[in-house]
């Protein structure tokens, strides 16, 4: 019998044949289904678009495994999903990987979020909408060749995490990413870095083009119910890119029975394009948002906000802006 969230496997060996079965731990088998009804008015073009947009749906299996010597085996696989698109790739690798744990931290390996990616916590409370901080912030990386470690909580409140990216291709750089994160019960503080990270874009930094950057988040626990969250960002190419960028964001949320209201503000700005050229390219996003919970499990959300391109930014010519308003509204059930 399959009981809820959870999967019992037996590992069969010895060519298929069915010989003594090893029993693993249970894993679980998880996911998200979020799909939303997006408006967009396109003041390029004075009209107004309607589209189904996928909030990064997704299904995985993740799980433990004590080993001899105090060490666990830890493993994960996660695949997108896109309910409302045919067209793109049924399935597509998200954060997977396989390693050891231990008294003295973790080990990975796989494809997963850079520690600077991780380092946005909570704070981006739109994250995978339209409003997500990756439409304004470079950095926001899930590579697909990683080793990672990461430092048992130490002193009940510090963690470091330092991710190897090793270059897939020769005449390439490795990268790396590395964290330090301090999570106290009402504030955290979170300071990342990359170093030579390629697979993201940000105002004017073209895609794949590896990029150096140093974040910053804030979380703080106002209130049971108040929770803000502020980040500054700064990031420059390497080797032929030479934009240079920085961006800001802040954030607040307020929980009140089954409701959660939610406002978020901020801003990319680009001083240099990728030609090593001034710049005054930049978007600004503004946006608020009401999650309502339906059960355990389930949530209705509805959100409104602006885009404003300026400069060379989204398109736009220099000295001209533009102003895209969206709402959506939709629904998220994860199990």
């Amino acid at each position: 019998m399959i009981k809820r969230n959870k999967l019992s496997i037996a590992v069969l060996i010895a060519g298929g044949a069915l010989s003594s079965a090893t029993v693993y731990a249970e894993p679980e088998f998880y996911g998200r289904f979020s799909l939303g009804l997006v408006n967009t008015y396109d003041q390029s073009i004075d009209e107004r678009v309607n589209k189904i947009e996928n909030q990064a749906s997704r299904l995985g299996i993740k799980g433990k495994h004590a080993l001899d010597n105090n060490m666990t085996l830890v493993y994960q696989y996660e695949t997108g999903i896109n309910p409302s698109d045919s067209t793109k790739p049924i399935f597509s690798t998200r954060n997977s990987f396989v390693g050891l744990e231990g008294t003295y931290g973790q080990i990975i390996t796989g494809t997963f979020d850079t520690p600077l990616k991780k380092a946005q916590a909570k704070v981006d409370l739109f994250n995978s909408t339209s409003f997500d901080i990756s439409k304004y912030l470079a950095g926001e990386v899930r590579h697909k060749q990683s080793v990672q470690y990461q430092t048992p909580k130490l002193m009940d409140a510090f963690r470091a995490t330092v991710d190897w990216l090793p270059a897939a291709e020769a005449d390439t750089d490795d990268g790396f990413s590395a964290s330090l994160e301090y999570m106290g019960d009402v504030v955290g503080i979170t300071v990342a870095m990359d170093s030579k990270v390629d697979g993201d874009s940000g105002i004017v930094t073209k895609k794949e083009e590896q990029l150096n950057a140093v974040r910053a988040v804030l979380s703080v626990n106002a209130t049971d119910s108040v929770k803000l969250g502020f980040m500054v960002q700064q990031a420059e190419g390497t080797e032929a890119d030479k934009s240079e960028e920085a961006g800001w964001m802040a954030s607040a949320s307020w929980s009140l029975n089954k409701m959660k209201l939610k406002a978020q503000l901020g801003q990319g700005v680009a001083s240099k394009d990728a030609t090593g050229a001034d710049s005054d390219a930049s978007l600004t996003q503004a946006s608020l948002g009401l999650d309502y919970s339906m059960g355990k499990n389930t949530t209705a959300f509805v959100y409104t906000g602006v885009s404003r391109y300026e400069d060379g930014a989204g398109g736009t010519a220099v000295g001209e802006s533009r102003n895209d308003a969206t709402t959506g509204l939709g629904l998220m059930y994860k199990f």
